[in-house]
Order: structure tokens, then C-alpha cells, then sequence
């Protein structure tokens, strides 16, 4: 019995370890499908209005942050992802015509495919984009340039704000700075009181 219980303790040790190393959640082949989409929902147009893909960090991030979250899911939730990139990767026929892998289309055609899929009356449709479009897209705008397309003042979304200084006003004497001690805020000057201040008081 003591061998037993030993062996129990030991099987949910290797558990709780094996959960907190995160894992790969996405296979090679279901890796390059993310890619091809995050691309493709990531691009911009340039001044001539032509299509330019987005950075490659960009896409890496977005991937990466996809592939991380599928690694600490369940094998369920692994296979039942990996399902949804064999349709998204294989339905450009019956969308839009194509007789292509997702993938493998170019980047205009991919596009217009997953505007097809977002406007398609089919809700199934609509939601096969949306399982890939909202875990790609909000990693991939919560750092650099992509996060200040969204107004935030910072590198990162973990970044703390950068507040601006106020200026003193016109006419107004400098005051010294006051430290603050152990990390408490520092006490607000004191105002300069006028002549006979004290002595009306």
C-alpha cells in the first residue's frame, strides 16, 4: 500500500510539472497555416494601394502566442484546433473557387478568402475565421508600432504609462525638488505666503 500511494504522489508530481513547462501546442504543418493567416489578416496597403505583409516579428508573435496558449490546453482542445486549420486550409475551393491551399494562395487571394469567410452568411464560416483572427490578433497588437496604432503610449501592453511632466507657470519661482523616502510620494510644496501673513494671523 505504501508503494502504491508512493507511486500515486509520484504520477501527479510528473503531472503538475509536465503542466507548468508549457509545450509546443501547434504541429509544423498546423504552425504554417497560422502563419499564412496572421499574414494575410495582418497585411496593410501601401500609396499606391497595394498589398504589403505585415513584419515578420509581427506574424512570429502572433504564432508564438497562439502556440503557447495550445500548449497548455488539453489534447482535446489541441485536436479540436488542429481540425479547424484542415478546414480553413482546404475550404478555399468551395469560398471562393480556388483550387488551392490556403496557405499556398497569394497573399490578395488569401485575403479576399478570409473576407469571404467574415462576410459569408454561413455563422460556421464566420466563426472558423474567428477562432484564428482573435487569438493572432491580439498578441500581435500588444507591442511596438501595432500597439500604437491602438492610441496606448507604450511599448507594451506590461509597460507602465509614461505621464507628462507639468511645467511650473509663467512667473512662478522653481521649487526644489523633495525626495521621497522608502518609496513613499514625495509632499507637495508649500505654497509662499505673502508679507503680514504671520502677523495678521
Amino acid at each position: 500500500m505504501k508503494d502504491a500511494g508512493e507511486g500515486a504522489r509520484g504520477r501527479a508530481a510528473l503531472e503538475l510539472d509536465r503542466r507548468d513547462r508549457p509545450g509546443r501546442g501547434l504541429a509544423p504543418w498546423t504552425r504554417r497555416v497560422a502563419q499564412a493567416a496572421a499574414e494575410a489578416m495582418l497585411c496593410d496597403e501601401d500609396e499606391r494601394g497595394e498589398l504589403v505583409p505585415p513584419g515578420a516579428g509581427v506574424c512570429e508573435r502572433a504564432v508564438a502566442a497562439l502556440d503557447l496558449s495550445l500548449g497548455q490546453a488539453s489534447p482535446e482542445t489541441r485536436r479540436g484546433f488542429a481540425l479547424l486549420a484542415v478546414c480553413l486550409e482546404v475550404l478555399p475551393l468551395f469560398v471562393i473557387g480556388a483550387f488551392s491551399r490556403m496557405s499556398r494562395l497569394p497573399l490578395a487571394r488569401r485575403l479576399a478568402y478570409l473576407e469571404a469567410l467574415e462576410s459569408s452568411r454561413s455563422g460556421l464560416l464566420a466563426m472558423l475565421l474567428l477562432a484564428f483572427k482573435v487569438p493572432l490578433c491580439i498578441p500581435a497588437f500588444e507591442e511596438g508600432a501595432e500597439l500604437a496604432l491602438t492610441g496606448l503610449d507604450r511599448e507594451s501592453t506590461a509597460a507602465r504609462r509614461r505621464l507628462p511632466a507639468l511645467r511650473p507657470a509663467a512667473g512662478a519661482p522653481p521649487s526644489a525638488p523633495v525626495e521621497a523616502r522608502d518609496g513613499a510620494p514625495a509632499p507637495p510644496a508649500a505654497a509662499p505666503r505673502a508679507p503680514g501673513a504671520e502677523g495678521a494671523a
